[in-house]
């Protein structure tokens, strides 16, 4: 039997002009700085920074094949563009493994649309991950409902930011109310959403009648669940919605497992969810990397 080609959904990859030079682009962004600063402690915020190779290098290790490389919510119009032109330069020379997803911040208005419209002819898979919270708007934000325009024009799924709406507090944590999203889900039924961190708690919205059924335009990625829920977690929406709409994204690098391991790492998290998550072989597959290529149209 042919090993399944693992796909990560959700990674963030920088340029290195800008981790090298943190100072310099913190002052530009200030939702950059609070989810990048290193404490003088060496503890709370749990980012850290991979460029393209490395992060190949590292995936590679753990037996990764692909990397989804999500946008950052950039504040600063220059550095969304400068991330951009490093994604698609990225995907350029790793044409096999690598896909990108556009860095956008709706409240940019046309010159976001027009950004879109840029990476779509660059070959961007998507637009994401969108961050509300850290971007100051809501999801009634008429900008925000123009990329939705945009991007269901265009055909591009749209991975969002979703925060848990109970939970422990830490830097950077989005509140923002995730209530208009399935009235969002329905209006658009052609437009595929990836609701990130498991969509904040949405698939149990899925099992209420007058929306069961209804959300079959609707993916969640695992980005960042050791640091937000149980393993356990990956059989409660298997249970509710079926694993062919769950997709494993780790937020590569995050540090998912602080208290152990302080450098970037993939293969703890592909670890757990073999030996923890009661995972069958088929489900293991469709997680683990088919829904995604099917999804992206990623030929093997």
């Amino acid at each position: 039997m042919k090993k399944t080609e693992i796909w990560d959904s959700h990674v963030h990859l920088f340029p290195p002009e800008i981790y090298e030079n943190w100072e310099k682009y913190a002052a530009r962004d200030n939702w950059f700085a609070l989810l990048t600063k290193k404490p003088e402690n060496g503890k709370g915020t749990e980012e850290a920074w991979a460029n393209a190779e490395e992060a190949l290098d590292c995936a590679e290790k753990a037996g990764i094949y692909g990397l989804v490389m999500q946008g950052w919510y950039w504040n600063d119009e220059g550095l969304m563009t400068m991330h951009n032109d490093y994604m698609a330069d990225m995907m350029k020379r790793h044409p096999d493994r690598l896909r990108g997803f556009a860095s956008i911040n709706p409240k940019f208005g046309n010159k976001a649309i027009a950004e879109i419209e840029r990476c779509a002819k660059l070959g961007f898979s998507g637009i994401g991950e969108l961050g509300p919270g850290g971007n100051g708007y809501d999801f009634n934000d008429p900008d925000f409902i123009e990329v939705l325009e945009c991007a269901n024009a265009l055909h591009l799924p749209v991975n969002i930011h979703c925060g848990e709406p109970v939970g422990h507090p830490y830097p950077g944590k989005d509140t923002t109310s995730l209530a208009p999203l399935p009235g969002l889900i329905r209006k658009y039924p052609d437009l595929v959403f990836i609701l990130a961190h498991m969509g904040g708690g949405l698939p149990f919205y899925e099992m209420n009648p007058k929306y069961r059924g209804k959300f079959k335009n609707v993916y969640y990625d695992t980005a960042a669940n050791p640091l937000l829920y149980h393993i356990s977690s990956f059989r409660a929406v298997i249970q509710m919605i079926g694993c062919k709409r769950l997709l494993y994204g780790s937020d590569f690098p995050l540090l998912l497992y602080p208290s152990k391991n302080r450098e970037m790492d993939f293969s703890m998290f592909v670890t757990q969810i073999q030996e923890e998550a009661g995972l069958a072989p088929a489900e293991w597959d469709r997680i683990m990397g088919e829904n995604l290529k099917e999804l992206l149209k990623i030929k093997s």
